[in-house]
């Protein structure tokens, strides 16, 4: 609470200084929904899953912007999000204040990590787990030149706000991407945390991982080589993407070290208003999933996913004006509590929902 305040009091007196200058854009927006979900648990247990509403629900969402060019050619800006105001699971207050040229940037608040913005692997490889931010605190600076763009950060706090207990500066984490002729060349490490491992959520890898990847366009495909490693395990991932008009095929294969290896087939077929994506994997954790626009604000969904245990239908009617109509009906037939169904999440049971943009 003590850094949000701190961070709001910030932007209020960076709002005044840059409006007195004259040079200042400042911005609202936001979402909100109102919605029914008939699904009172999952399972013989009754779990609920984690954004699986029982019964009536709602949402509100806030993001505040201030932004002003300053006269040595850098841009300071600002924003606030209010997050789930309605009640939702993640309740919470984030923040970024950033500093901008053409070529340089840096970042604090909530923002996310330098691997992981840099960082293109190739399917779907074991070791290459570099953190993901998520509501985390932290700093970030970022410089291009030319061809050559460089990234480096460090976590400063958890995603409740809690500073690091062990260093203030914790998990150095790079990333250096360039373009070298027809290849693009990216390399990409963090190191481990000093932080015990429960400090942090599910999305912060505790350990130390590098990686290095060359990306090129082969005969018309997209072609990827990648390596990784977290501590002695290792993964050497290849990917193809092959566009043929309509249709696109994908196909990735991971050599592992330490499991068994890892491929992926899929397809994506996009014509007018019909689309259509099929995948399988060494798992078969297969799916196929389609999607088409009816006219007249009215789209309709329909898949398989999990290898065939979760099924959804679903359609959407644009009401005008930034206001949309949602009705679903999607059943987690794996009965897993903390998942949602299908590529846009939907809720297990039959859903009604309302939502507007502002």
């Amino acid at each position: 609470m003590k850094n949000i305040l701190l961070a709001t009091t910030a932007l209020v007196a960076f709002a005044g200084a840059a409006a007195a200058e004259g040079h200042t854009g400042i911005s609202f927006t936001g979402s909100a929904s109102l919605g029914f979900n008939n699904e009172a648990g999952i399972g013989a247990a009754g779990n609920q899953a984690a954004d699986n509403n029982d019964g009536f629900y709602s949402d509100l969402d806030i993001v505040a912007g201030f932004a002003a060019e300053l006269d040595n050619g850098l841009t300071a800006a600002a924003s606030l999000n209010l997050d789930d105001l309605g009640g939702g699971t993640d309740n919470g207050t984030v923040y970024e204040l950033s500093l901008t040229s053409a070529t340089a940037g840096l970042y604090y608040g909530d923002t996310s990590f330098a691997a992981e913005n840099v960082w293109a692997g190739a399917g779907s490889m074991d070791q290459d787990g570099f953190s993901e931010a998520d509501g985390e605190e932290a700093i970030r600076g970022e410089i291009t030149f030319g061809d050559i763009s460089a990234q480096v950060s460090y976590l400063l706090a958890n995603n409740v706000g809690t500073r690091n207990a062990v260093d203030d500066l914790n998990q150095l984490s790079l990333g250096v991407s360039a373009d070298v002729g027809e290849m693009n060349i990216v390399v990409a490490y963090q190191e481990a945390s000093g932080e015990a491992a429960n400090f942090y959520g599910a999305d912060i890898t505790n350990a130390e991982v590098f990686g290095m990847s060359v990306g090129t366009t082969f005969g018309g495909a997209d072609v990827r080589l990648a390596y990784a490693e977290t501590g002695a395990n290792s993964s050497t991932g290849l990917s193809v993407s092959y566009p043929m008009g309509d249709l696109t095929l994908n196909a990735s294969y991971s050599s592992e070290s330490a499991d068994a290896d890892n491929w992926d087939l899929g397809a994506t077929y996009a014509s007018g208003p019909l689309s259509f994506t099929a995948n399988t994997d060494e798992s078969d954790d297969w799916g196929m999933q389609g999607s088409y626009d009816a006219g007249n604000g009215l789209v309709i969904f329909a898949g398989l996913s999990d290898g065939g245990e979760d099924t959804y239908v679903a359609g959407t009617y644009d009401l005008g004006s930034g206001a949309s109509l949602l009705v679903s009906f999607a059943d987690d037939g794996d009965e897993d509590a903390g998942d949602e169904v299908g590529a846009n999440d939907y809720q297990h049971g039959t859903t009604v929902e309302v939502s507007f943009d502002f």
